[in-house]
């Protein structure tokens, strides 16, 4: 005897009862907090999408600002993400599930962004990376900025640069050399290091591009206190 329509619908609903809940959990990274100017996102499926508050991430997403645009990103392990005007970002490979596999990298294609690092940074520091251009700079509990110039201007060298904050970092490039950068100190990675320059420095003094921060600073500590974003 085939079971009647009811029947089926009866044993499709149970099933769903029991779908383990953090499969749709697993999907949403974090979620943008704060939008300011004209924002975009391209999901890993190459969709564009215009940015708004309270749009979530998805590991895989790019986040583009414009001239005089900024976002502020809260991930689901509770570390934020500030993008700085003609900026583009990737969250290339996040996973939170409160596991030793937890992982974070994200990549910065051009720009500046300001990260501060959440509960990833603290329990499996070691899987937490920043990729940006040539080198790859990892935490250990920090408030940090990454910086990637492409092009020479008058005031600023082409390559890539990482402030520090608070806490440490440690910047590697792909030659290998590494660097540890502690709190107010500043790496520079030029993109055609000079006869004779190191490929990878501590400058003596920070630029000021580094030094000026923008407008959605103010809320970092706010988010940062707020209480875990769940993901429904």
């Amino acid at each position: 005897m085939k079971p009647t329509t009811s029947a089926v619908l009866m044993a499709i609903a149970a099933t769903l009862l029991f779908v383990n809940p953090a499969t749709s959990v697993a999907q949403d990274a974090g979620s943008i907090q704060q939008v300011s100017g004209s924002v975009s996102i391209v999901g890993a499926d190459r969709t564009t999408r215009k940015a708004g508050q309270r749009d979530r991430i998805q590991s895989g997403d790019t986040i583009t600002t414009d001239a005089r645009s900024e976002a502020l990103v809260k991930m689901a392990d509770d570390s934020t993400v500030v993008l700085r005007p003609n900026t583009q970002f990737q969250f290339t490979d996040f996973k939170f599930e409160q596991k030793p596999t937890d992982t974070s990298i994200v990549s910065i294609l051009r720009g500046t962004a300001r990260l501060v690092s959440g509960l990833i940074g603290k329990n499996s520091p070691s899987r937490v990376a920043v990729r940006a251009n040539t080198a790859t700079i990892g935490i250990r509990g920090t408030d940090f900025e990454v910086s990637v110039i492409a092009e020479d201007t008058n005031d600023i060298r082409a390559g890539v640069y990482n402030y520090v904050h608070d806490g440490a970092t440690n910047v590697q490039i792909a030659s290998g050399q590494a660097l540890n950068v502690r709190k107010q100190q500043t790496a520079f990675a030029p993109q055609n290091p000079r006869p004779g320059e190191d490929a990878l420095q501590l400058l003596r003094e920070t630029p000021i591009f580094l030094q000026q921060g923008g407008g959605l600073d103010a809320l970092i500590q706010s988010i940062i206190i707020m209480p875990p974003v769940m993901f429904r």
